[in-house]
């Protein structure tokens, strides 16, 4: 490979979504490494809703003839003791924050960011998948002078269609006996309290008219009750609303219900990506929880991903019910990237001392989401102490 054809563009305004929006659909198709996050309608529709007190700072990858080869945004972020920092684009919602690129230039974009830290004080790279950490981003960490602080305490779970292996194979491996005769007893008995139909739903305008009964959904949901519903935080529902029917315009998005007769009691959200799905979203009106609706769905999608030959990623959010289903696991990253200084290393204690007390916090909560936090950095450490 030829690195010396290959540049990096630092720009520091809105006018790179264009220049990204121009190549994009001949880029996913290209690229080795694709963030469903980083899409134009998920840069565009965040931004309108953030303060405009700060600057994006897009990095792009090009080849001698200009042909995009990838790129990764990020944020000017105030920082601690009045200085400037940098965090991933979408911080507050995305999953994953590694850059949609080819292979080829993932080192550079690494470099790229590295380079940043000679005007800012810190990066802060939440949820970096360990292959994209091992093979673009540990080297150049090592080898610089920052200082770091670095942690893994969540996993990906992901169920991959293997060719040799059916559905119903692979469902009777990962589900026991019991489980499996317990949901066949909770298919029936929602049967008995109507006609249940499972709605797929992929268009604009189907996504566009569907929204308002996923509202019905969340109110009634646990995930409400307990602050960590799709639009607990206030303006989020407008985020989405605006949105969804935006990434249903180029195939990007798929929203699927649970009805019985026509009442909508389960809903879920995939992102989706040439060969993967990304289920962003699960929940369920709690008023059907014996009928365990949120498993009915989610087999559904299970079954539907593994005919199309999509992965289905259920993503790094700490939720223990994914390990139960999930074929493949790999552990995510956080880094935080310091300027080695005086400064630096003030902001590195004052880092650590967030950390440990917002770990504290969890342990201290009763709520299901610290619970499931818990069980999942338990189940992160057993696995990084193997």
């Amino acid at each position: 490979m030829n690195t010396s054809s290959i540049r990096v563009d630092i720009l520091r305004d809105l006018s790179a979504i264009d220049l990204i929006e121009k190549q994009y659909e001949d880029l996913i198709h290209r690229v080795n490494w694709n963030n469903p996050y980083f899409s134009p309608e998920w840069m565009r529709a965040w931004w309108k809703r953030q303060k405009q007190d700060r600057s994006p700072i897009f990095l792009l990858a090009y080849d001698s003839d200009g042909l995009l080869l990838g790129y990764w945004p990020f944020i000017e972020q105030t920082g601690l003791l009045g200085t400037k920092g940098v965090w991933p684009f979408i911080y507050d919602e995305a999953n994953y924050h590694f850059p949609t690129c080819e292979n080829r230039v993932a080192n550079q974009l690494v470099d790229a960011l590295d380079g940043l830290l000679s005007s800012f004080l810190f990066v802060w790279i939440p949820q970096i998948p360990e292959k994209f950490w091992d093979e673009y981003m540990k080297g150049v960490v090592g080898r610089s002078a920052h200082l770091e602080i670095f942690r893994s305490e969540r996993f990906s779970c992901m169920v991959e269609p293997k060719n040799d292996t059916s559905f119903n194979q692979f469902w009777e491996d990962k589900i026991g006996v019991k489980s499996r005769k317990s949901l066949r007893y909770d298919q029936r008995a929602l049967a008995r309290r109507g006609n249940v139909t499972f709605e797929i739903l992929d268009d604009f305008e189907g996504v566009r008219t569907c929204m308002p009964a996923t509202c019905l959904i969340e109110v009634e949901s646990r995930k409400a009750l307990e602050n960590i519903g799709l639009y607990t935080i206030r303006g989020k529902r407008g985020f989405f609303f605006e949105l969804l029917p935006e990434l249903a315009k180029f195939s990007r998005v798929r929203i699927a219900f649970l009805r019985v007769d026509d009442h909508p009691v389960a809903w879920q959200l995939e992102l989706l990506s040439p060969g993967y799905s990304y289920l962003h979203h699960l929940s369920f009106d709690e008023n059907w929880k014996k009928y365990s609706p949120g498993k009915q769905l989610l087999k559904d999608c299970m079954e539907r991903c593994w005919e199309e030959g999509r992965v289905l990623d259920f993503l790094p959010a700490p939720f223990a019910y994914k390990q139960e289903y999930t074929n493949v696991s790999m552990p995510v990253h956080e880094l935080h990237w310091i300027k080695r200084s005086i400064r630096g290393r003030i902001a590195a204690k004052l880092i650590k001392w967030n950390m440990n007390w917002r770990r504290k916090m969890r342990e201290r909560s009763p709520g299901l989401a610290a619970t499931i936090a818990r069980e999942q950095i338990t189940h992160a450490n057993s696995e990084l102490s193997k």
